[in-house]
Parts: C-alpha cells; sequence; structure tokens
C-alpha cells in the first residue's frame, strides 16, 4: 500500500513539473519558492499586527511566532529525519527532473515550506478572516511551488500543509487560553482589594447598651 503511494507520488511529480509547465512562469515560481524573499513580507506582517494590531493583533502576532517556530521544528527535526525521504532530484533518474533550485541533500517529506507557509495563513485567517481565501491561497501557491522547481514531491507538500494547519490551530489555542488565564487572573487580583478580617464582631454588652 505505502509502494503504490509512492509510486502514484511521483508520478504526479513527474506530471507537474516536466510537463505541466510554462517557462514564463519559471521566473515568478523561483521568486515564490525562495524563502528569503518572504521574511520582509512576514517581519512587516508582524509589526503591524505589533504597533497597529492592537489587544487582538498583538495576541496574533504572538500567535505568529508560536505557529511558525512550530511547524518549522517539528517538520525539520521531528518528522524529516524520521520518515528520511530523499528528494526528487535526488531519487528519480538524473535528467526527469526539472530542478530550478539548488540542489539539497536535506530530507524531503514533510515540506517546510509548505508548513510554515499554512501555519501562518492560519493565523491570518484567524485575525482577517475576510482574507482567509487569499492567505490560503498564497499558501497552496508557494506549496505548489515546490514541486514545480523540483524541490518536492506532492506528497511532500500535502503533509507540510496538513502539519501547517495543525500548528496553526494549536497556536492559536495555547495563545489565546494563555491570554485568557492572564486576564482572569489579573482581574482577580484587581477585585480582590484589602484582605477584610474574616472574624465576626463581638457582641455589644448589655451593660454598655443602656438596656
Amino acid at each position: 500500500m505505502i509502494e503504490r503511494l509512492a509510486e502514484l507520488d511521483r508520478a504526479a511529480f513527474l506530471l507537474l513539473n516536466g510537463k505541466l509547465h510554462a517557462p514564463p512562469l519559471d521566473s515568478l515560481m523561483v521568486a515564490l519558492t525562495t524563502q528569503d524573499n518572504w521574511v520582509p513580507v512576514l517581519a512587516g506582517l508582524w509589526l503591524a499586527l505589533v504597533i497597529w494590531g492592537g489587544r487582538r493583533g498583538r495576541m496574533a502576532a504572538a500567535m505568529l511566532v508560536v505557529a511558525v517556530a512550530l511547524s518549522d521544528q517539528i517538520s525539520c527535526s521531528v518528522i524529516k529525519p524520521l520518515v528520511a525521504r530523499v528528494r526528487p532530484a535526488n531519487a528519480l533518474p538524473e535528467g526527469t527532473v526539472r530542478l530550478l533550485v539548488g540542489r539539497s541533500g536535506a530530507f524531503s517529506f514533510p515540506s517546510a515550506h509548505a508548513a510554515n507557509n499554512f501555519a501562518a495563513a492560519s493565523v491570518v485567517a484567524w485575525r482577517w478572516p475576510r482574507f482567509t481565501v487569499m492567505a490560503f491561497s498564497v499558501a497552496a501557491l508557494v506549496a505548489y511551488s515546490r514541486i514545480y522547481v523540483g524541490a518536492h514531491f506532492p506528497g511532500d507538500v500535502v503533509g507540510g500543509a496538513v502539519l501547517g494547519l495543525m500548528c496553526g490551530r494549536g497556536a492559536i489555542w495555547m495563545v489565546a487560553a494563555s491570554v485568557r488565564s492572564f486576564e482572569r487572573a489579573r482581574a482577580s487580583r484587581a477585585g480582590r482589594g484589602p484582605t477584610a478580617d474574616p472574624r465576626p464582631s463581638p457582641p455589644e454588652d448589655s451593660a454598655s447598651s443602656g438596656s
């Protein structure tokens, strides 16, 4: 079963990478797949959230850091060494892969590019629901570029996308839960005020009361 899925994955890669391509798109796909090109975009988004985003924006900024850190570390440091899948350019016969980027010796599954972009898209969708389609469309395009340039099999980007969605949702839950817990604790401290003496007042002496 696993070998059959691997064969289908290889066939899909050869179709998408080798046959369904248009040379005028090569430069665009290389630009999309180059991670350094996205650093200023993500940095600008993060600063905008912190400076102008208000309370919800600052929460989203924290979510963005947690989501991308989780997706990147889990994909690169945990899953890739466990699965140890070889990249297309190293696994397939020479000349069958249109490799538009440098050959990498790193493992292939899952795609960290796909994981990180889908994690970030999850946070953007949480902060700005009206941009959900656009955020995930950009993430999907970057994921597809990994196949187009010959860096990953389709299964790698699908696995990365699923991981990114999970990390994004997990980061949203963790940060939101932490903020709620902090605010409850702060409200509890603020509402407590000076501690009153819990002992009841002694009854008045009958003689002193004039009765």
